[in-house]
């Protein structure tokens, strides 16, 4: 049950921080979240400690976008 829990409030907050995102970049939120889970993707396979992955994440999407 608790997995669950964490599970419904990390997609929550995964979708604030994508949302966030598309806005400081003038980004569309689709492609936010498309590269926001290939950073999450990336990040987590490798991973023993994942409570920072969405701060790393969010990190390297903003980075991405600031290239573009």
């Amino acid at each position: 049950m608790a997995a669950l829990i964490q599970s419904s409030k990390t997609a929550k907050n995964d979708q604030a921080v994508t949302e966030a995102i598309a806005k400081e970049t003038d980004t569309s939120v689709d492609v936010v979240k498309e590269i926001y889970e290939q950073e999450l993707t990336t990040l987590s396979s490798d991973a023993k400690i994942t409570q920072y992955l969405g701060v790393l994440a969010s990190r390297r999407v903003r980075m991405k976008l600031r290239r573009h």
